[in-house]
């Protein structure tokens, strides 16, 4: 059996490297590396630039609008500011549509992840209780104080969401939304 590998698949690839060598890093030690990020969004423009400057410039102001509104998480200590930025440079490689089905299932996973986290630490109760005490505040438009709470490493969320992207269309591709 011969992989082949397309141009197309090197985006995905990037990101499904660099997502799992920072969900390493950030299971270990609590941070994403700069160097890395770094890394992923040059090389991820690089690839993309082989279709010409549009892309290369579409897939920076998706990283700028990812990193703005991680930003905005941010402020609230709901996303920590290496899986912000991390988040904003897989994006940006990802592209657009692709970026959109891995913010939405990068959410998703971390759902999922931050409940199995409580789950295992026996803190689902009090996860409950804080997200309770954060989204009233922050529906009302009002900055909640950060309840006390177990941190995970959302690196892993960010990865099961570049993994989820990859895999979607090959074995789900009634879910594709992506042309």
């Amino acid at each position: 059996m011969e992989l082949r590998v397309t141009v197309a698949a090197v985006p995905t690839i990037l990101v499904l490297a660099a997502a799992l060598t920072a969900a390493v890093f950030d299971v270990r030690t609590r941070r994403i590396p700069n160097a890395l990020v770094a890394a992923l969004l040059l090389a991820g423009i690089a690839a993309n630039a082989l279709g010409g400057w549009r892309p290369a410039v579409a897939d920076l102001l998706i990283a700028l609008a990812v990193l703005l509104a991680g930003t905005f998480a941010f402020s609230f200590k709901l996303i920590g500011g290496g899986d912000v930025k991390l988040l904003a440079a897989a994006a940006g490689t990802l592209g657009y549509p692709a970026c959109v089905f891995f913010v939405l299932c990068t959410l998703l996973c971390g759902g999922f992840i931050a409940l199995a986290y409580a789950a295992c630490r026996g803190r689902l109760r009090a996860t409950f209780a804080n997200v309770q005490a954060m989204a009233i505040p922050v529906m009302a438009g009002v900055k909640p104080a950060r309840p006390d709470g177990t941190p995970m490493p959302y690196a892993l969320a960010i990865f099961a969401g570049a993994l989820c992207t990859a895999l979607v269309p090959a074995f789900a591709p009634h879910l594709r939304f992506l042309p």
